[in-house]
């Protein structure tokens, strides 16, 4: 059987930079980081960043609350070597989101950039609830996914490497928490002429 996410992660060790090239290209996400900040009522400014990749907008978001109350995730080694160089001294670990039980910290916000488009509905689901318990009451979970669609997965060819791709409509992401956050935000867009979507929930 194909381990789909070793493959994902292999992709972007082998050419970090050309996929952080391709992350700067896109550009940073202030608006959506200003947002989820204004929209955070838990009292505390401790941000968890899923998927950081090369840090990107670690960079704002630190600016924003103080490296003390930053930390940043990713699977990809390459990846996050690039971020700890953009980020000096920035709070940044070499973990896969879908092992979460190993932060034992509790966060005001929680940013997911272009994270989830590489889970599958059931990882999705795991891992929304274990942000659920990691946020203090009046937190966030911003997802902001470049993936908009009917649920499927695709797979694509860069360099030679496979990579697994999810599409998913903010819809679906409000079906796997009911009774647990509420929406505050969500706004579809066009990026590069290509449909994105933004959801905020605010733990309940």
């Amino acid at each position: 059987m194909i381990d789909k996410n070793k493959k994902t992660i292999e992709a972007y060790d082998k050419n970090p930079e050309f996929y952080a090239d391709r992350f700067d290209s896109y550009g940073t996400s202030f608006a959506d980081i200003d947002r989820a900040i204004k929209l955070n009522e838990s009292g505390s400014d401790k941000v968890l960043e899923l998927g950081c990749s090369n840090g990107r907008d670690a960079e704002y978001i630190v600016s924003r609350v103080g490296k003390a109350n930053y930390t940043g995730l990713d699977a990809s080694a390459g990846l996050l070597n690039e971020a700890k160089a953009r980020n000096l001294g920035v709070d940044f670990r070499l973990a896969d989101a879908r092992e979460m039980d190993v932060i034992h910290e509790t966060f005001g916000i929680i940013f997911a950039f272009s994270f989830f488009v590489h889970m599958n509905m059931e990882e999705m689901a795991s891992i929304i609830d274990k942000c659920h318990k990691m946020l203090k009451p009046g937190g966030v979970l911003c997802i902001f996914s470049s993936k908009y669609g009917d649920y499927q997965e695709k797979l694509t060819t860069n360099l030679g490497d496979e990579k697994y791709y999810y599409f998913y409509k903010p819809e679906d992401i409000e079906k796997l928490c009911p009774y647990k956050f509420f929406v505050v935000y969500k706004d579809i867009q066009d990026i590069k002429a290509q449909p994105k979507f933004e959801i905020i929930l605010r733990k309940i």
